[in-house]
């Protein structure tokens, strides 16, 4: 047992910690209390160690510690972790196959390595990818992972239990349902009982608790393997973290700590941003109109924190279309309101997620992530004279302009107090209706910031332009033909086909075209290296499938990603254990993938749109190859037809062409 006495002398900060932790209650449930805020923050803050067993563990959990880290950093608290990978559907059937325990053990030890190496290479959030990496390079954060032997094929290691021990003897030990990430601690619906070392009943459940630990961490544990990071991986962390407390400001001699938010270094070339969170709070809405890659996301949650700092805003609505993009707001806003002083509780409104009439009935200090085809029913119950304190947000704002919405939401924002759209070019193409109802309802664009400048400030890479020329065939003709006569007849019917049918259905003709695998497999054969970091965008299935046989003679890592294929090969592009993915339209957004250094286009658009988009995921910089230079292939069509005026392809070459020939200029410029 400690001597309370020095101990109290050596941290006086014990005194008000020990009086804080006897009040801690026997049990917390969300609801009723918050777990993040009422439980876990006061125990890390006075604890001198922490053990943990639990099923998922997230960086994101650094974000509710934010109050409490300071003094885990600074007072040599150790917090070990036993933690379980949630093991992929073919990381199971590997096992399951795999009888030799060595190669199982390997394989075990790869799953566990790449938890961490993918933690710490995801650059969301670069302030607490540097926490995690230098907790566990000063051995503050030890990690190691279980693998239940009855359990690789079905699941985790679903022991969840934790131990606080304090510096002047007490211990707390809890069992329950929250894993260690931001959503255990104060979103998701959890529980826990608490044992209290000072409570003499409760001494016995501590034993308990510390035995089971402890014999897991050992590995003494019946029927579960436990393995620590490999020694690879551990230099891996060392090279990685930095060799300063990334808390500590030097600047500051009275040592004071920063919050996670207010640590990302300021760089001129995204001054940018400042100045369109400024005009935006000059006009209240409007347009942002910036190219993909140079910060949309971020520069509205900006604006999100002046207003709401301001106190200007109750309630934040985002909408946009397409899980993917609704599933990355959720994760940036959670980010967000956890970091608050003032928090902002998250709902969420599409694919499985129903809380519509969560925020109806209280959006006070409230966000909603909800998908446009479910927004009207948001807006149909909100009274007017609220708006004025609420921000509404459309991402991907030129799809506001559809029919539907058209028809759904026409003056549903004016009497809102801040509107802003996101697009990287909001003008819809074929549809100056569309576009006429997006600029009415949201306003006109108040900010742009396109690929060159963007280029020019090094916030995207250069790139080289390779046009490949190719001739319609008589079948590709004969099916140009057919448009034709399908608008004549349109025509002959009365019905006649839109302008948007017409090029829509021309376009196809295009991208569909005959020649185009074998002048690509002509330029493969002397430039092999096209195919190695590489995304070839196709029109359709049986199209890209084509292209497997000119790949396969220089690389056999690639994979296709049509519509419903495994995401799985999307995130092992992003390691590099795959050279080449073949995609669908769909790809085209929601993508960050720096290393990715070739865009093939096979399929184009007329509209810019789509093709700033695709080119946009290898135009990102990549701090692991600060002399990046990314590479686009182009299809464009030598066609007799259109030698008295510019085709889509002919276009879109002259503006690659010339955007090609942007280079970085010297930051003292800006």
């Amino acid at each position: 047992m400690f001597n309370s006495s020095i101990i109290d002398h050596q941290f006086p900060w014990n005194k008000q910690g020990k009086e804080f932790i006897r009040n801690i209650n026997s049990h917390y449930r969300s609801g009723k209390a918050n777990l993040g805020q009422d439980f876990f923050t006061p125990c890390l803050k006075y604890c001198c160690q922490y053990r943990r067993a639990v099923g998922y563990f997230s960086s994101s959990a650094l974000l509710s510690w934010n109050n409490a880290i300071a003094h885990l950093i600074l007072d040599n608290v150790t917090v070990k972790l036993i933690i379980s990978p949630e093991l992929s559907e073919e990381d199971k059937k590997t096992l399951k196959i795999v009888t030799d325990e060595k190669e199982r053990k390997k394989l075990r030890q790869i799953i566990a390595d790449q938890i961490v190496r993918d933690a710490l290479n995801n650059d969301d959030f670069e302030m607490r990818q540097k926490l995690l990496a230098w907790m566990i390079a000063n051995d503050r954060l030890i990690l190691k992972f279980a693998f239940p032997q009855h359990l690789e094929q079905v699941g985790l290691f679903h022991k969840k239990i934790g131990i606080f021990d304090f510096p002047w003897g007490d211990a707390i030990a809890f069992t329950g349902s929250a894993n260690e990430s931001v959503n255990g601690y104060n979103f998701n619906y959890e529980s826990i009982d608490v044992y209290r070392s000072w409570i003499t009943a409760d001494q016995e459940r501590i034993d308990i608790k510390i035995e089971e630990f402890e014999e897991a961490w050992l590995g003494k544990a019946t029927g579960l393997k436990t393995l620590s990071l490999s020694q690879q991986t551990i230099k891996f962390i060392k090279d990685y973290a930095p060799n300063y407390n990334p808390l500590y400001s030097n600047t500051n001699k009275s040592h004071q700590f920063k919050k996670i938010s207010q640590t990302v270094e300021k760089d001129q070339r995204w001054q940018h941003q400042e100045e369109a969170v400024q005009k935006f709070l000059k006009v209240h809405h409007g347009v942002l109109e910036m190219a993909t890659g140079t910060g949309k996301t971020r520069t509205s949650i900006k604006i999100l924190t002046k207003l709401g700092n301001e106190n200007k805003i109750d309630s934040i609505i985002i909408s946009t279309d397409g899980n993917d993009l609704l599933d990355q707001w959720s994760q940036e806003m959670l980010g967000w309101a956890i970091q608050r002083e003032e928090k902002f509780r998250v709902f969420k409104h599409y694919k499985n997620n129903h809380e519509l009439e969560k925020f109806i009935n209280n959006h006070h200090k409230a966000v909603i992530i909800i998908s446009r085809q479910n927004l009207s029913k948001l807006l149909n119950q909100i009274e007017d004279d609220e708006k004025q304190r609420i921000i509404i947000i459309h991402d991907e704002v030129h799809g506001l302009g559809s029919p539907e919405n058209c028809k759904n939401l026409q003056g549903k924002h004016q009497n809102f107090g801040y509107h802003l759209g996101l697009s990287a070019t909001p003008e819809r193409e074929y549809d100056q209706e569309g576009t006429d109802f997006i600029f009415e309802e949201i306003g006109e664009v108040f900010f742009q910031f396109g690929l060159k400048e963007a280029i020019e400030r090094g916030i995207l890479c250069e790139f080289n332009y390779i046009p490949l020329r190719y001739q319609l065939t008589d079948v590709d003709k004969e099916r140009r033909e057919q448009v034709y006569k399908q608008k004549a007849a349109r025509e002959k019917e009365g019905n006649p086909m839109t302008k948007e049918e017409v090029w829509t259905a021309l376009s196809k003709v295009y991208k569909l075209a005959e020649q185009k695998p074998e002048i690509f497999a002509n330029y493969g054969e002397s430039h092999p290296e096209i195919l190695r970091s590489t995304i070839i965008f196709v029109e359709e299935k049986w199209y890209g499938d084509q292209l497997l046989k000119t790949i396969h003679k220089y690389t056999h890592r690639y994979r296709t990603y049509y519509s419903g294929e495994d995401p799985t090969y999307l995130k092992a592009f992003a390691k590099g254990e795959i050279d080449c993915l073949i995609a669908c339209h769909r790809i085209s957004q929601g993508i960050d993938i720096k290393s990715l250094k070739n865009v093939i286009l096979f399929s184009s658009a007329r509209a810019k749109l789509e093709t700033i988009q695709r080119i946009g995921r290898c135009l990102r910089t990549d701090p692991k190859n600060p002399d990046k230079k990314a590479t686009i292939i182009d299809f464009v069509v030598d066609d007799e037809e259109t030698k008295d005026r510019l085709s889509a392809d002919e276009e879109r070459y002259l503006w690659l062409t010339e955007l090609s020939q942007t280079r970085r200029i010297n930051s003292d410029v800006y």
